[in-house]
């Protein structure tokens, strides 16, 4: 980025003009006030609940982040004007699927807010504007919300930036938005072919000042996790360093605000105030590590793809997906959906521990561990981590005949099943014991050793098959869709495609709905796009989660056809 910041820009002649229909005091209280439909009208024009492909394949230009200060601790911002091979991507990929398609048949970026703006009038808001008038003569094609903490004013209110192409007719925009919706306070100032909307004209000034001395895009924590990120895309996401301390403050002032309002019974608001300010203790340590996190979401070689990064995760958290495996690519090869989680040593206490610092149970860990060791006869935690050894996958075949079993009421033969990486010799007597604590029930579950694995499952065929050592990593389609599973601790997939389930389930689907809606309306349906049709050009779903030496890194993939 530039350190050749834009000054700030101001609204009419003879220097700053800040115009709002309230000004709340600079001292108020820590709170979040609404911004009414000045902001919410703003960003449903502006498309935040739907994207699609645009036949102008020009980018580029400042970004929100340009326009806003770098202490915002918080980020997210749409952009619907990325790069060509960007709009190009989803252009193609929204294009396969009919009712997108239909439902949306747009080809530019105004056809898009238009939609969206329309929607938001047939709702019955802002029913007097024009979108040609009042709307498009200034919106522009990016927005982002942003955390900016204030301290000396006392103030975390949040900030909405907005592209503009013109400042005049973007004031008299909001004004307008603000006036049909009956907006509380608001406040907006100009800066870098942007509007920032906050409470208050004073706070937006400030934001303004502070920008022009040195912007979010220019800050080093927001350049460093940004860059872990890839290529940028039609999303972007940022929490720095100070998010969770943020989060706690908000907490806080929420508490002091509206507890008291809420109960209407002085010592009850203490109380609750008091047991707020405790949680918000328990979060801000949590994440007292916590170095930042960025996202970004993207269309990319036929897939829409969400890729994360991140420092400083409860440690709970790190005891669960912090190694590699267990190996899912030695599911076998017919898998039609699995999820697999690595679990390191004393993985159960490390995670109760953390969820116990964010969340006031009353008991202790120790204590929960023994009431449930008197309830069950196991050895707690022991016996739970050596059950679940090293990591456990569950596992769900695509050669499945839903018609026969629901048929036949049989749902032992359902292919579906548990594969748990560890030493079979110390795994079986855990199972012995579990199936004492469950009693006569506790033999419908097969339990089928193999190398390295223990599988189990209700149906007999399916957890031998599952116990063995299957092909899914050299799978096509697991590879475009899990990218990262040699070295991923968590993956979650889904193809699509195997054996035609999804065919199948999106015909079930529809039977019964026209069961349920009556002939007029199975009549009007057959006309549609059928389900079956909007499924088709899935190919599969894949979610990916590993450590880069202190970095938490993951990725989703929605793959087609």
């Amino acid at each position: 980025m530039s350190s050749n910041t834009p000054h700030p820009e101001y609204l009419g002649a003879g220097g700053p003009s800040y115009r709002s229909d309230s000004d709340a005091p600079e001292g108020s209280r820590r709170r979040w006030p609404v911004l009414g439909a000045t902001a919410a009208g703003v960003a449903a024009a502006l498309g935040l609940g739907g994207w699609g492909a645009y036949a102008l394949l020009s980018g580029g230009g400042l970004q929100p982040a340009d326009a806003l200060p770098a202490s915002a601790v918080a980020y997210v911002s749409l952009d619907l004007d990325p790069s060509a091979g960007q709009k190009i991507e989803a252009f193609k990929i929204l294009k396969k699927f009919p009712g997108i398609d239909e439902e949306l048949d747009i080809s530019s970026t105004d056809d898009l807010r238009r939609m969206i703006f329309d929607k938001v009038q047939d709702e019955g808001s802002c029913t007097g504007l024009d979108y040609d008038a009042d709307i498009n003569p200034w919106i522009g094609e990016r927005v982002a919300l942003a955390a900016v903490p204030d301290d000396q004013a006392g103030i975390d209110a949040p900030v909405l930036a907005l592209q503009v192409s013109d400042e005049e007719a973007a004031a008299e925009g909001i004004r307008a938005l603000a006036r049909c919706a009956d907006a509380g306070d608001y406040g907006y100032a100009f800066h870098a072919g942007y509007v920032l909307i906050t409470d208050t004209d004073a706070r937006a000034e400030a934001l303004v000042a502070d920008a022009a001395q040195g912007s979010l895009a220019d800050s080093a924590a927001f350049q460093e996790w940004t860059g872990k990120v890839g290529d940028p895309g039609i999303v972007t996401m940022y929490a720095g360093p100070d998010a969770p301390d943020f989060l706690a403050d908000i907490e806080s002032g929420m508490s002091d605000d509206w507890f008291g309002y809420a109960t209407g019974d002085p010592e009850a608001a203490l109380e609750l105030r008091d047991e707020q300010s405790e949680a918000s203790e328990k979060l801000r340590d949590a994440y007292k590590d916590f170095a930042g996190m960025a996202g970004v979401v993207r269309f990319d070689d036929g897939a829409v793809e969400a890729e994360f990064a991140m420092q400083g995760l409860p440690t709970g958290l790190n005891a669960v997906t912090g190694l590699t495996g267990p190996n899912v690519t030695e599911l076998p090869a017919s898998t039609g959906a699995a999820f697999s989680v690595a679990l390191a040593e004393g993985w159960l206490t490390g995670y109760l521990e953390s969820m116990a610092e964010v969340f006031s149970s009353g008991e202790s860990v120790d204590e929960m561990l023994a009431d449930a060791e008197r309830d069950t006869g196991l050895e707690l935690p022991e016996d739970i981590e050596t059950l679940f050894g090293d990591g456990v996958s569950v596992a769900f075949d695509s050669d499945v005949d839903f018609e026969a079993i629901f048929d036949e009421g049989d749902f032992t033969k359902l292919p579906v099943g548990l594969r748990v990486s560890g030493n079979p010799d110390e795994i079986l007597p855990v199972v012995d014991k579990v199936r004492a604590a469950i009693g006569p029930d506790g033999d419908v579950v097969v339990a089928e050793p193999g190398d390295g694995v223990v599988a189990f499952g209700a149906n007999p065929d399916y957890t031998k098959l599952l116990s063995g050592d299957g092909t899914l990593g050299s799978d096509e389609t697991f590879q475009r869709a899990v990218p990262e599973a040699d070295k991923a601790s968590a993956v979650l997939y889904v193809n699509f495609d195997a054996g035609g389930w999804i065919e199948e389930a999106a015909d079930a689907v529809e039977a019964m709905e026209s069961g349920f809606a009556g002939e007029e309306a199975a009549e009007d349906d057959a006309a549609a796009t059928s389900l079956r049709e909007n499924v088709a050009p899935l190919d599969a779903l894949g979610l990916s989660a590993w450590m880069d030496g202190d970095v938490q890194r993951g990725v989703f993939r929605l793959t087609t056809d």
